[in-house]
């Protein structure tokens, strides 16, 4: 038998409940169901640190925050000379292979990768993009906002102007099957990135209608007291537009986000059956993950870059016949550090590189898992004021704030919302000390692998003063390739007006003046040409 093959399947902010495997009851996913059956289901697998830019560098060069520099979805001033898995299954003698978001800075580093071909969210130019090349090529070269309205309606329910043929939850699938059938008979790597189900939630039709808002599950204690959450959540309803939502409208966002999820389910079904038919499935290490979770309005939030399971818990799914036990279901504690370790174990790659990597092999145990049980891990996000450390020991959880210090102590077991925060109104002596011993423990992590400006002058933790003022509000990001189009090919664009309009055309929960107009025309935002302009005219 060849080397075997790496297939890395990656998806953008999705949670790890979100399959049926993990015991959904609304969401379809037969795709990711087969890869359970047939491999491991790590059901209590971590990101590293919950946000897009800092987690997939984790990934890429398998180590913490403090080592590849970025913490949140920043560039390092100075780059670190770190190996990346790419680079080292390349100079093993695999071909690698980058499809869909990858979210390096700057976008087109190939760090290793032999060829990319990008679908990013917010490109410069179109012919950086292969995804924008080739729908211009396709008829659909004049849509403006390709990947939703990210601005006025990012966390709005829309729909996509995209049909599923075109849509690109499907060209990531479309050209991982290319890149399979064209390098079947050599090594291969080949990480496979999907932008959804990440926001703007705009699932194309018939995905976006695929889930009835009275079969869809509600988010959960969506009106918990702002008294109850760190100081970080203060603002969390105001910052994603949502403070006016009605139940409906948060069912709605959910149905839209199982949507997208169910029409990438249908790319990597399509996919499992390209490797049967290619004789190439028996050699091939398939892993399905995602960066990080998503809220999706649980504790009145959205998104990511919090401790709270929806947040910083991922699905992790991986096969290896003959290697990895079919049908098992793992509560190992394990981390998106672990798949660069896992890759070049497979492939009898040593790591050369200081320090040592992060992570351990998934493939250390027989019929796979880790070597040795890890009893504590450690997710951390941001650096200085606004930072957060969390550490995971058997059931508890404990969150470390420095905006305001503020503590959380979470029994897991007895409490899998996380709505008891047992270090809130009048812990226990036992709760005191729990928390105290974690907060240590996290210190001292904090000392070994984190960031000096983390720690005051005694030592301790950091505890930073907590802001009186609500931060911005409203995504003011717009189409940046747009503005740097030939003006010949600008004049054939969709206004910016009829790209908010044709995005919410079918939907019913909200209308534009519930939306923070003002905010959108002070970010540069405009409804010209459609007879809704006169409501930025007026404010």
């Amino acid at each position: 038998m060849s080397q075997p093959n790496i297939l890395l399947l990656f998806v953008d902010q999705m949670r790890y409940d979100a399959m049926a495997c993990a015991g959904n009851p609304v969401i379809q996913t037969p795709g990711l169901d087969r890869l359970a059956r047939e491999g491991i289901h790590f059901t209590h697998s971590v990101t590293p640190v919950p946000v897009c830019v800092a987690a997939r560098h984790s990934l890429l060069m398998g180590h913490q925050c403090a080592t590849h520099g970025r913490f949140a979805n920043n560039t390092p001033e100075v780059e670190p000379n770190l190996y990346t898995l790419p680079q080292l299954l390349g100079s093993a003698g695999y071909v690698t292979r980058a499809i869909g978001k990858m979210h390096f800075r700057p976008a087109r580093r190939h760090y290793g990768f032999h060829r990319m071909e990008l679908m990013e969210e917010i490109p410069h130019y179109r012919e950086n993009d292969e995804y924008l090349m080739y729908l211009k090529e396709n008829g659909y070269g004049h849509i403006r906002q390709v990947h939703g309205v990210r601005n006025l309606l990012y966390h709005q329910p829309q729909v996509s102007v995209i049909p599923e043929e075109h849509h690109s939850n499907t060209w990531v699938a479309d050209r991982t099957i290319d890149f399979l059938s064209q390098h079947r008979d050599r090594p291969f790597f080949c990480w496979s990135s999907w932008i959804a189900p990440h926001l703007p939630w705009n699932a194309p039709e018939p995905f976006a209608s695929m889930y009835p808002i009275d079969e869809v599950d509600p988010p959960h204690n969506w009106d918990q007291p702002r008294e109850t959450l760190p100081p970080l959540m203060k603002w969390s309803k105001e910052t994603s537009d949502t403070a006016f939502a009605s139940m409906d409208h948060l069912k709605r966002i959910r149905a839209l986000y199982y949507g997208n999820i169910s029409l990438i389910d249908k790319g990597v079904g399509r996919i499992l059956r390209a490797l049967d038919a290619l004789d190439l499935a028996d050699n091939t290490l398939v892993f399905f993950a995602s960066d990080h979770g998503e809220l999706m309005g649980d504790h009145g939030a959205f998104q990511k870059s919090k401790p709270y399971e929806a947040s910083m818990r991922v699905p992790l799914l991986m096969r290896l016949p003959g290697r990895v036990e079919a049908g098992r279901t793992s509560r190992e504690r394990v981390s998106l550090l672990d798949i660069m370790p896992t890759c070049l174990d497979l492939a009898g790659i040593d790591y050369p590189g200081e320090p040592a990597l992060a992570g351990a092999s998934l493939l250390g145990a027989s019929g796979g898992g880790l070597a040795s049980p890890r009893e504590e891990l450690v997710v951390e996000h941001g650096g200085g004021k606004t930072r957060w450390l969390s550490l995971l020991r058997g059931p508890w959880k404990y969150n470390y704030y420095f905006l305001g210090g503020w503590e959380e102590l979470f029994h897991l077991e007895d409490d899998p919302l996380e709505m008891n925060n047992l270090l809130l109104e009048n812990p226990s002596s036992e709760a005191r000390a729990q928390g105290g011993d974690m907060k240590q423990a996290l210190t001292g992590w904090e000392k070994a692998h984190g960031f000096a400006t983390s720690l005051d002058e005694n030592g301790e933790l950091i505890r930073s003063e907590v802001p009186q003022t609500p931060p911005r509000t409203t995504n003011n990001q717009f189409p940046v390739w747009v503005d740097n189009l030939p003006p010949e090919e600008k004049a054939q664009m969709e206004s910016l007006g009829d790209s908010v309009l044709n995005a919410m055309q079918h939907e019913w929960t909200y209308q534009l003046t519930d939306l923070n107009l003002k905010a959108y025309k002070e970010g540069g935002g405009n409804l010209d040409g459609t007879q809704y302009q006169h409501l930025l005219d007026e404010l």
